[in-house]
């Protein structure tokens, strides 16, 4: 049979065409005497050394020496005219290489320890006191950013001792504050009450006022005069004064009018040799019933009292005491 010169052209075209339809889905990746494979396997090779440069076949060997081998097996299994085998074998070896050496979790850090709850004690030395004498407050706190003492101290040093002289029973109270939070702690120091003095006699006067007055009348001379000698009788004592009113009229001004009268007694007692030294006056307060037969008598009447307590330190103490009056 003979063909002619277009016979032969055409069977060329379509030799071409096989060879072009042949090598679609191939890439160029010459190996193994191949010059073209599936993209796959070209894929499986740069998964492999991409790890290879990552160092995973140090940090992992057993790993990565699964993979090379797996992805070696693949190009076996191409070559031996297994298309598809060799493609999926290569496949795997790709995603091998790509799990090589997972990141490790980080484990989560752990919660800072909280901060420590701050401490502080307190204490009075000495813990019992007389009246008008002092004690020391003495505190240590730790942990603590800032520390007061209440009553009247204050915010103080961490640490340290501060002189306090209260009045009457009192209860210290120290707060430490910190980061983790707030303390406190306690002492109380006990102020024990001067003993009552022992009244080793008294002297009762009557001695008139004028209404709503405190001057001494010349009609009180001969009481006061054995005030006067009372007092002498009891060098170094103390001396109490007690005058009262009733309870016509306010509260307040029956006290201030009970002190105004007592003191002028003090004053006179003083002036006339029967105070030896200066002496102070405090006053209490009590309001008596007027009975209905001197409510109708508008005329003053105080009765103060004169009482010669124990030995104290020659210091004389007056008390305005308000009791019974007559205006």
């Amino acid at each position: 049979m003979r063909f002619g010169r277009g016979s032969c052209l055409f069977f060329g075209v379509l030799l071409l065409a096989g060879f072009l339809a042949g090598c679609s889905g191939l890439q160029y990746a010459p190996k193994r005497g191949m010059m073209n494979y599936h993209k796959e396997l070209p894929a499986a090779d740069r998964a492999v050394e991409a790890a290879r440069s990552a160092g995973k076949d140090k940090e992992c060997p057993q790993n990565f020496q699964a993979a090379e081998k797996m992805r070696n097996e693949a190009y076996d299994i191409y070559l031996a005219c297994r298309t598809r085998e060799g493609i999926a074998k290569a496949n795997e070896a790709s995603a091998a290489a790509n799990a090589l050496c997972p990141k490790k979790a980080e484990a989560p850090k752990p919660m800072p320890p909280p901060p420590p709850a701050p401490s502080v004690s307190i204490s009075a030395v000495p813990p019992s006191i007389d009246s008008g004498q002092c004690t020391d407050l003495r505190w240590t706190s730790a942990n603590a950013d800032s520390v007061s003492i209440d009553p009247g101290v204050g915010g103080v040093a961490g640490s340290g001792s501060k002189q306090v002289c209260p009045g009457s029973t009192t209860q210290y109270t120290a707060t430490a504050t910190g980061a983790g939070g707030s303390r406190t702690a306690s002492t109380t120091v006990n102020v024990k009450a001067p003993p009552k003095p022992k009244v080793v006699d008294r002297l009762s006067l009557h001695i008139n006022f004028d209404s709503n007055k405190a001057d001494i009348r010349p009609t009180a001379v001969g009481e006061l005069k054995q005030a006067i000698d009372f007092v002498k009788k009891y060098p170094g004592h103390n001396i109490s004064i007690e005058g009262h009113t009733d309870s016509v009229g306010s509260e307040k001004y029956n006290q201030t009018l009970s002190e105004r009268r007592s003191a002028s007694v003090k004053e006179y007692l003083a002036k006339n040799g029967g105070a030896p030294c200066p002496v102070r006056v405090p006053f209490f307060l009590t309001i008596l019933r007027t009975p209905p037969a001197l409510q109708s008598s508008r005329k003053s009447i105080t009765i103060p009292g004169i009482y010669c307590c124990g030995r104290g330190i020659g210091k004389c103490g007056f008390r305005g005491l308000p009791g019974p009056q007559r205006r």
